[in-house]
């Protein structure tokens, strides 16, 4: 058996290595006329090699384009079917995201992205390029995420439950005062890697964003003020991240224009250790204002959620439970807070097929209608 290994990674160094692109069949049958190899032997082998072939393309998630520079050209569907128990909410089918995703670069330093959602409304994602001279230093330039919060960084793809927490609202996301801006924004950022340590991993991962502040796809801003945005992420340990987030701006979304305050104040960990993950962030976020006695006072809104995954078959089914809460009006009591409860499982077969269903039962202060939830979700990737 040992001699059969050898002779297999002889035959594939050989038959990648040699500039003479010999298949490794031609090979095989060369050394069966030698004499070297048996028939029983090479077919084994040929079993084994076109296996671990297999097993490289079900890992492959980026294929190049020919091209005179390097292109990938990658995306992602999901269709998604939702049972609502509210009354008056009907059950039904959707395209949730349909998107295609380029990336190339021009050199090693030089690097650009285009993502563009053709579901619903067809919008552009991202549109970015990065200079990256040194890992301590890239620049982005363009239309990408805002350095705020965990999950909210966090692609829709990679998502461990269908929907994101509620506080993903507060950042340029459905319940931002700006309406759903896919956390994005236009601007130019500057980031890097710190502390490489003995392992070749970095102690901690900076991020300062400088944004128009208006969202995406907007032509101009429409104030002189500008939204900065900070993020810190630090790994202690391999399976170990802490993040804090700061982003201070004024949204302006009304004609004529009305220049608010926008102050997110955030903090994240997230533990990835075998097959188990740990999810868990606090955002709080000044948004607006509210009149008492006659007198425009600031309204804060807060919210955080914990969630917990394993996978039972590791790499393939994974249960997740969450629990989410959210109030948008912290220092003006409504009796308005709102409180998911979601229990899920995601079945992944390869890596491009993800399955996903998710039951949420929600908790709203001053309602007693039931509006729970069953969503299932079919993700392919491409």
């Amino acid at each position: 058996m040992k001699a059969k290994k050898i002779l297999f990674l002889v035959i594939v160094f050989f038959t990648i290595g040699t500039a003479t692109a010999q298949s490794s069949d031609d090979v095989l049958n060369l050394l069966i006329q030698k004499g070297l190899v048996k028939q029983n032997d090479a077919d084994s082998i040929r079993a084994d090699y076109a296996f671990k072939q297999q097993e490289v393309k079900e890992k492959q998630k980026l294929f190049n384009v020919l091209s005179s520079r390097n292109i990938n050209i990658g995306g992602y569907t999901q269709v998604r079917y939702q049972s609502l128990q509210e009354p008056g909410k009907a059950d039904g089918f959707d395209i949730r995201r349909a998107r295609l995703d380029i990336k190339g670069n021009f050199s090693a330093e030089w690097e650009y992205r285009l993502q563009t959602d053709f579901a619903i409304n067809t919008k552009i994602i991202d549109a970015y390029f990065v200079y990256k001279p040194f890992d301590y230093l890239k620049i982005t330039g363009g239309q990408f995420l805002i350095p705020n919060s965990l999950e909210s960084t966090t692609s829709d793809s990679s998502l461990e439950t269908i929907d994101r927490a509620q506080i993903s609202g507060l950042t340029g996301r459905n319940k931002d005062a700006l309406g759903d801006q896919n956390g994005r924004d236009i601007g130019l950022q500057a980031s890097g890697s710190l502390f490489k340590t003995t392992e070749n991993r970095f102690l901690l991962d900076y991020y300062l964003a400088y944004f128009d502040g208006q969202g995406i796809n907007i032509a101009g801003d429409k104030n002189e003020s500008k939204d900065i945005a900070v993020r810190v992420v630090a790994h202690p340990y391999q399976f170990l991240d802490f993040g804090v987030s700061y982003s201070n701006g004024y949204d302006c979304w009304t004609t004529p224009a009305i220049n608010q305050d926008q102050i997110r104040i955030g903090a994240d960990v997230a533990v990835n250790y075998n097959d188990l993950s740990i999810r868990a962030e606090y955002l709080q976020a000044q948004q607006g204002t509210y009149i008492v006695n006659g007198v425009n006072r600031d309204l804060l809104k807060d919210g955080w959620y914990a969630q917990v995954g394993y996978f039972f078959l590791p790499k393939k089914l994974q249960f997740v439970a969450k629990y989410d809460t959210y109030d948008p009006t912290k220092n003006n009591p409504k009796n308005d807070i709102t409180s998911f409860y979601t229990l899920g499982a995601n079945l992944y077969p390869n890596s491009f097929v993800k399955f996903q269903v998710n039951y949420k039962h929600k908790s709203e202060q001053g309602f007693s209608i039931n509006k729970d939830e069953i969503i299932a979700q079919l993700q392919l990737k491409f």
